[in-house]
């Protein structure tokens, strides 16, 4: 199977893919591609109108294309609409885990040479769990265990809402009636408008507290 490079132009994003990223992901993603470029290819299927639909690899074709890229390297498959989106969810999913000591030699190793503030721009960390993780293996086990937790805790998480128009209305006036009080709360995030929601929900809970 061989990659080709295909003209952003002639690539559409699947309609049917359920995968989605939030501003700050698409944010980390945009600065990965613009700093390394597209390393890893889409996968891709010819349609009949001479058109390529993407099959792995949507939210970086949205961000290249937003970044302006004029074309991509890409695995061409052919396949019928049901084995398409199989492949789609197979390697959506095809996903290990990290070895925590293991990613926190490499997070001290990085951190040696490239900022910190770089590093948090590129992936899904706080300041705070990004260091946690750089001491992972130069403590003690019971510690060791602790600073994982810790840095679990810390770890952003992303969560995806499906909302009607009303809805999302509502939440974008309440989340800009909070703003003001975001840099007095972060919860840990960097995130401003996720604090925002989250701040929200406190609120919410220690209201009824009170109740």
């Amino acid at each position: 199977m061989k990659i080709i490079e295909l003209e952003t132009k002639k690539l559409i994003e699947a309609p049917w893919n359920p995968n989605r990223m939030d501003d700050a992901g698409m944010g980390r993603l945009k600065e990965s591609l613009s700093r390394y470029g597209l390393v890893a290819p889409l996968v891709v299927r010819r349609l009949d109108n001479s058109l390529f639909e993407v099959l792995s690899g949507n939210q970086r074709f949205r961000a290249i294309t937003e970044l302006g890229f004029d074309s991509v390297p890409c695995v061409v498959v052919d396949l019928n609409d049901a084995e398409a989106m199989l492949l789609a969810q197979a390697l959506n999913n095809l996903r290990g885990e990290d070895d925590q000591a293991l990613k926190g030699n490499l997070l001290k190793t990085i951190l040696a040479s490239i900022p910190e503030d770089k590093v948090l721009s590129l992936l899904p960390e706080t300041a705070e769990s990004l260091k946690s993780l750089a001491n992972f293996s130069q403590v003690d086990l019971a510690q060791h265990l602790q600073v994982w937790q810790d840095a679990q805790a810390a770890r952003l998480r992303h969560m995806t809402l499906q909302l009607t128009d009303k809805q999302v209305e509502t939440i974008e006036e309440a989340v800009k009636r909070i703003m003001p009080n975001v840099k007095e709360d972060t919860g840990g995030s960097p995130n401003e408008r996720s604090t925002a929601i989250f701040l929200l929900a406190k609120f919410y809970i220690e209201r009824n507290e009170l109740e």
